[in-house]
């Protein structure tokens, strides 16, 4: 099965990232802001010192983001490619002169999910690392359904 023209934008690879960070740590980012506002019962300046963690928090996420997102595994997602599924692993095939193929096995992808319109495809090396394809690459519900029938089968979700 080949796919192609499969890429998607810097922008929803970020929001794929911020989608699968903040499922799990959610409430560590909330944790000192909600104790801040807690605080605000003994003495009402602590609202000041919230609004201030909150913007720390913000700053110091955003270089995490982007440590996620300068990886290769991110570039096999924004470039574009042809996707084919090989007994070896998912062959990546680009269109650019500076990345050549590509062959991913398949022990490392960990799963499947489907996330902003695209599917994608977690990696076992790190919880934050992805493949993603967007749906509109596949022709039809048909490929689609194929392709992830295949991909699970072989990666054993």
């Amino acid at each position: 099965m080949v796919i192609k023209e499969c890429l998607i934008s810097s922008s929803t690879y970020m929001s794929i990232l911020y989608r699968l960070f903040f499922a799990r740590r959610w409430w560590l980012l909330l944790l000192p802001v909600v104790a801040c506002l807690a605080l605000i019962a003994v003495d009402t300046r602590f609202a000041y010192v919230a609004i201030i963690v909150a913007m720390a928090i913000i700053m110091i996420s955003i270089p995490v983001f982007y440590y996620y997102a300068l990886t290769q595994e991110s570039r096999w997602s924004i470039l574009e490619k042809k996707l084919t599924i090989a007994d070896a692993g998912l062959q990546l095939d680009f269109t650019s002169e500076k990345m050549r193929e590509h062959i991913i096995p398949w022990e490392d992808f960990a799963s499947t999910t489907a996330l902003s319109n695209c599917l994608v495809l977690r990696f076992k090396k790190n919880g934050y690392t992805f493949l993603a394809i967007p749906l509109t690459a596949f022709s039809g519900e048909d490929q689609l359904r194929e392709f992830v029938i295949e991909v699970r089968r072989r990666i054993g979700g």
